[in-house]
């Protein structure tokens, strides 16, 4: 049995859109109209938190090794239905397609990014835009939708760290709409912060020292002069998550063995393993095994699919619609679980996914999102020009880290061994995503083909 240690998570996200536009700088935002337009404020966004979570051993208070409101608690897991996730799986499918190596997206940074953008559209642009997005017509609805899933995101512990951030660098030549600048702040807890891009290395060094700030240090470069150059408008999306699993692996059980890249590639990598009880399934559907880690908190949790054949897993990625389903059928057992460790980066340019996907006119001359610039004359117009996402993770004996940054540039139109009752050994490759158990929102979904490949892209225009 190859062999396995304790593991924990980290998780970071960052998501960009820039936008250039020829409108004059605006006013603040009255705060007259943001009560009059949605009451009382709420309370502003907090800085994100630098401490580090607590160590993953049970507090003591009581005299005893075990913390009952959280060491002992029972792991009451319930599936339930998620709705908004359509974009999420559809997303995933079609850059798995692409190629067979690794990959890690964060459909909630994409998403949420886009949301904003929505906002600021009208329609066709919009109307594309909340249709490849699954949105309901009703924005209002949308809006107290992400509102309650950014309050989940926000909600501090000490059993894990998740930062989430949200900011719209304004240039000194734009003007967003108060309603709309007040929309952003309401409902996405989005700040807007004024920047001048015509002195490009001041302004990138001041973004990138807040994507730094909120991703803890993993992402300490997003953009550099040139990439600010004659931008007007830049929203960006920060997500961090660190997080320690509640069933540990043990540290010193950690041995070398065989991944299977392909049936006739088999590479030697340190696999960690733990004997404990998850939440797991067998799936004749998929023909693979299914199986919950829940991090501690049990707020969070990391799910991994291994296909029963070495070459199984593009038939789980042919069907993904339907996988929420079949985690209805998972059950508590006694699991033993041969996991590998694993760390690689990836960066994916996601404008050519989009159109195909739906979202057109967002990228033409024609796209229309009078709500960050007041002139609607043709040369006045922003398009979306680039949509990017650079992410990373680190799976190890500690945790996981994870962490993603995505783009969309506008432009002017110019535990103790027991007998398990069934077994995973992921040694071959494999899916899996990371969600917020609250909201079922996917904070993460990733194929790993390799575990020894630092590094991947993916470009589809």
């Amino acid at each position: 049995m190859v062999s396995v240690s304790a593991m924990a998570s980290k998780v970071f996200v960052l998501f960009i859109a820039s936008l250039a536009v020829c409108a004059a700088a605006g006013p603040p935002i009255d705060p007259q109209l943001l009560q009059s337009v949605f009451g009382a404020a709420a309370p502003g966004f907090a800085a994100p938190a630098s401490a580090q979570a607590v160590p993953v051993r049970p507090a003591t208070d009581n005299g005893t090794l075990v913390d009952p409101d959280y060491w002992d608690a029972p792991d009451n897991f319930s599936p339930a239905p998620a709705d908004y996730d359509r974009f999420d799986w559809t997303l995933t499918k079609r850059v798995a397609a692409s190629s067979d190596a690794n990959f890690l997206l964060s459909p909630l940074g994409l998403k949420l990014a886009l949301a904003i953008l929505t906002e600021a559209a009208t329609g066709v642009t919009q109307n594309e835009l909340s249709s490849v997005l699954g949105f309901d017509l009703d924005r209002n609805l949308v809006r107290r939708k992400f509102s309650t899933i950014i309050e989940s995101l926000q909600k501090k512990s000490p059993q894990y760290i998740l930062n989430l951030g949200s900011r719209i660098y304004i240039g000194d030549d734009a003007q967003p709409r108060q309603r709309f600048a007040a929309i952003a702040q309401e409902f996405y807890k989005t700040e807007l912060k004024t920047v001048n891009f015509n002195d490009p290395s001041v302004a990138a060094k001041e973004i990138n020292t807040w994507v730094s700030d909120t991703t803890q240090g993993k992402i300490p470069t997003l953009v550099d002069e040139d990439d600010v150059a004659g931008m007007v408008v830049l929203v960006l999306n920060t997500l961090y998550f660190k997080g320690s699993w509640r069933h540990q692996f043990a540290p010193n059980a950690t041995k070398t063995g065989q991944f299977y890249v392909s049936p006739k590639i088999q590479k030697n990598i340190p696999f960690m393993n733990v004997n404990d009880k998850f939440y797991y399934v067998e799936s004749s559907k998929y023909d693979a095994k299914i199986l919950r880690l829940p991090y501690l908190g049990n707020k969070y949790a990391m799910y991994i699919i291994v296909p029963n054949s070495l070459t199984g897993l593009p038939r789980v990625f042919n069907d993904l619609s339907e996988l929420r389903l079949e985690l209805n059928n998972l059950r508590e057992y006694q699991v033993d679980v041969t996991l590998p460790k694993f760390k690689f980066e990836y960066t994916s340019q996601l404008d050519g996914v989009l159109r195909e996907l739906g979202v057109r006119q967002a990228f033409e001359e024609t796209a229309s999102f009078p709500g960050i610039a007041r002139g609607q004359l043709l040369h006045e117009r922003l398009r979306i020009s680039k949509v990017l996402q650079r992410s990373g993770i680190e799976v190890n004996e500690l945790g996981s880290v994870a962490y993603s940054a995505t783009e969309i540039s506008l432009v002017n139109k110019f535990g103790v061994d027991t007998e398990a009752n069934a077994e995973v050994v992921a040694n071959r490759p494999f899916l899996f995503f990371i969600q917020d158990e609250a909201t079922r929102q996917l904070l993460f979904t990733s194929r790993v083909a390799d575990p020894t490949s630092a590094d991947g892209a993916f470009k589809f225009i």
